[in-house]
């Protein structure tokens, strides 16, 4: 008999690929390619945005001087009681975290929650996408870490362009992460997100 053979976890490049191939489903585009980079590589005026464990929102508010909004383009939530496999519900979403002054796009932001890993509090604010996730898991007093597993750099095509304002063609640069509450000692992963930002 041969013992059961773990899931291995994807690598970094490929779990990244896939959330850019989830988030673009509904604009009827194939995803831009992603070419790895590494952090020292980064642009001076992109690195503190990106290669942080802070959280995204938190960085960014510092990079714009200010509070910032979330405006969400698409949403899809699975695995809720009947529509799908037991003890999963997870929530997908792209979104643009723009500058609360004036609206000033800063990152997209491609989001998948586990729900159950949130109290249900948190969850319920999550699920009424009024705030940042960053920003909600802070309110609520949960410590969390946003850790990087990968930065990239990519082409803009029409629709990055367009949800960032910016120009297609120009070269933008991301991330992938996991966010996970930083529980005495223990760690609980709630989150992995790719993150977009311009230049």
């Amino acid at each position: 008999m041969f013992a059961p053979i773990a899931k291995s976890a994807p690598a970094p490049l490929d779990e990244a690929r896939t959330a850019l191939a989830v988030g673009w489903a509904d604009l009827g585009l194939a995803p831009p390619p992603l070419t790895p980079i590494a952090a020292e590589a980064l642009p001076a005026p992109v690195r503190p945005r990106l290669d942080h464990v802070d959280g995204m929102t938190a960085a960014l508010a510092r990079h714009a001087g200010g509070p910032v909004s979330v405006n969400v383009q698409a949403r899809s939530r699975d695995g809720r009681t009947g529509d799908g496999p037991p003890g999963v519900d997870r929530l997908r979403r792209r979104v643009i975290l723009a500058a609360q002054a004036d609206g000033r796009p800063l990152a997209l932001g491609l989001l998948s929650v586990d729900l159950l890993a949130l109290p249900p509090a948190v969850a319920a604010e999550a699920l009424a996408e009024k705030t940042p996730f960053g920003t909600l898991l802070a309110n609520a007093g949960l410590p969390f870490l946003s850790r990087p597993r990968l930065f990239f750099t990519l082409t803009a095509d029409t629709a990055l362009a367009r949800l960032l304002d910016g120009v297609a063609g120009e070269t933008l640069y991301g991330r992938l992460a996991h966010l996970a509450l930083t529980l005495p000692g223990t760690e609980r992963p709630v989150a992995r997100v790719v993150e977009i930002v311009r230049g």
